[in-house]
């Protein structure tokens, strides 16, 4: 072989490394990372955006606001809430490119996938993670000692922010979530929770890695799509793998995740034919996230697999889906998780018209139609929890 030729193919597979190298160190979270910093480049967000360094410029504050005033971190807010509201609220001030997805009274059009905190411009404080409040002392439900809330709130302030759950510098986790919100020392791709997804459109493997992000140039509204609660799918990675949102969301509240069997859920382990709840076996004592379908659930007698199997069955509520994309169908594999009975934002719900701190948890309700609430007007008459309880449990 000619010196020349060895030369040609040595840049050639040193070529090839750098791009393999690129790919499994660059960020695909699609938001909040430089264009630098992802694989395919084409979603970016500048340091300017968020942090000034000199609080002004040509006499002109830089301050999201107009005001004067310098703030820490270098901030262009007064408060780290205040900097993610500036562009997710509203009408996300007329950016296009990308869009960002509206969590504060939604005006774009769509229903956010997870969910809205202040929908139809009805704040319900007792029906969402609770930005802006202190939360020093108010430990997350079902936290246990895996949870270093100290940790937490010394790390991201003890107001309550998006940066409890989301890596404001972008990160390979679907919608950037943190692999551990319950624990910042362990915060890490190969320590935390690795959570992946699909949109409708396209093909996404079930053990994808990063977040597939599906359709991301055919649609005309893609920027909005990826954010809508209709668009994203939630698969299972693999036969014995958890879900891994719900996985992801025990880390915060560790009691009510796991498999059937845990000393913190009950029931029947799932592996054969098991007695569930039937007075038989192991009482449950919370409801399963980890590894639990609607065949097993009916076979011990707790669901009513009838109702979930009809097909002219309205307003079902999100499930995680075993089967391959392109193959789903509804046959009694789906799997519930957290977002079958919670939206991560608040859902609204004032299932009280006098009374919202009756409401409770971001719960999805069912309305007397069968519609989820976010897709209607939040009809207080008939939003009822119990609507939703029996697209399961039809008792």
């Amino acid at each position: 072989m000619d010196g020349s030729r060895s030369f040609r193919i040595s840049c050639i597979l040193l070529s090839l490394l750098f791009i393999l190298l690129t790919i499994q160190s660059g960020k695909a979270g699609l938001y909040h990372a430089s264009g630098d910093e992802t694989i395919t480049g084409e979603e970016t967000l500048a340091c300017s955006q968020c942090h000034t360094m000199h609080g002004t410029q040509g006499g002109q504050s830089l301050i999201y606001g107009g005001t004067a005033a310098v703030y820490p971190k270098l901030l262009r807010a007064s408060s780290i809430l205040n900097l993610c509201l500036y562009c997710h609220q509203d009408n996300s001030v007329g950016m296009t490119n990308p869009t960002p997805p509206d969590i504060w009274n939604n005006t774009l059009g769509y229903i956010p996938s997870g969910g809205d905190f202040a929908h139809l411009n009805y704040t319900n404080e007792s029906n969402r993670h609770s930005v802006g409040t202190d939360v020093s002392i108010i430990t997350p439900p079902g936290s246990d000692t895996t949870v270093d809330w100290t940790a937490v709130t010394t790390r991201y302030g003890i107001i309550f922010n998006c940066l409890y759950c989301h890596d404001q510098h972008g990160n390979r986790n679907y919608r950037n979530l943190r692999y551990d919100p319950g624990n910042p020392t362990n915060d890490t791709e190969a320590a935390g929770v690795k959570v992946s997804y699909s949109l409708d459109g396209g093909v996404c493997s079930t053990g994808e890695l990063a977040p597939c992000d599906i359709d991301n140039t055919t649609d005309v509204n893609d920027s909005l799509f990826k954010y809508n609660r209709n668009s994203v799918k939630f698969y299972k990675p693999g036969a014995t793998d958890y879900n891994r949102l719900a996985q992801w969301c025990g880390r915060c509240h560790a009691n009510f995740f796991g498999q059937s069997g845990d000393t913190n859920l009950g029931g029947t382990p799932a592996v054969g034919v098991g007695a569930g709840d039937d007075n038989t076996g192991s009482p449950w004592v919370r409801h399963p996230v980890g590894d639990i379908n609607m065949t097993i659930a009916g076979g011990n007698l707790h669901v009513d697999t009838a109702t979930w199997l009809d097909t002219a069955m309205t307003g079902r509520p999100r499930y995680v889906e075993p089967d391959s994309y392109g193959t789903e169908t509804i046959d009694g594999n789906e799997q519930p998780f957290c977002l079958s009975c919670h939206y991560a934002h608040g859902g609204g719900n004032p299932n009280n018209a006098t009374d919202p701190t009756l409401d409770h948890s971001n719960l999805v309700y069912v309305d007397a139609g069968g519609n989820l609430n976010m897709d209607t007007t939040y009809d207080t008459a008939t939003g009822m929890l119990r609507n939703t309880c029996q697209k399961c449990h039809n008792q």
